[in-house]
């Protein structure tokens, strides 16, 4: 099982990606809008392993990893549709989830009312870690850079909650870690 792959993001594509790997092209599906990958990423990775079918499924942090395993166990779900899901709705989708908003979640092609329905009840009161942790939009998320921003506001006194709504209000894909720092400080004041 693959846990995850570093790599040089060769080629991109709206919903996927080629990560090679010492000499090796992976191809990867993405949810949701990518960044423009400048370094050599890690890639959180899924494996869907069927009779015909190897699929992987990638993720830039470990927090979408589990919550897309979390999608997938529910009957009806399968990877395809998570990673729309994820893609369609990004941060709001726990949030969906929690407050039964399945108008929202049907919106996503191939998720009719009973499966939002059934999502929803089976998920409702499994996604609480998933909600304190407001992780940063799929489309821009460069994990080793924000996690170390928002551990240095935390080190400073604001709790996790506020220095990731401020973190994910300011960032800009080229930001340093000192500067999102920054920016979040003058939010935070």
């Amino acid at each position: 099982m693959l846990g995850y792959l570093i790599g040089t993001v060769t080629e991109q594509y709206e919903n996927q990606i080629i990560l090679e790997v010492n000499g090796i092209g992976y191809e990867i599906f993405m949810s949701g809008k990518l960044p423009e990958f400048e370094n050599t990423p890690k890639i959180y990775i899924y494996e869907n392993i069927k009779e015909d079918i190897y699929d992987l499924y990638g993720f830039l942090t470990l927090q979408e990893k589990l919550l897309f395993k979390k999608l997938i166990s529910v009957n009806g779900i399968g990877p395809k549709a998570a990673a729309g899901l994820m893609g369609l709705h990004g941060i709001n989708l726990v949030s969906y989830i929690i407050n039964a908003d399945s108008a929202a979640i049907t919106q996503v092609s191939g998720i009719g009312a009973k499966i939002a329905n059934r999502l929803i009840l089976e998920l409702k009161d499994k996604l609480n870690e998933f909600e304190l942790i407001e992780h940063i939009d799929i489309k821009d998320t460069v994990p080793d850079l924000i996690t170390e921003a928002i551990s240095a506001l935390v080190a400073l006194g604001y709790n996790k909650k506020e220095a990731t709504k401020a973190v994910n209000a300011i960032y800009i894909y080229s930001d340093s870690v000192e500067e999102i720092i920054k920016k979040a400080l003058g939010l935070l004041m």
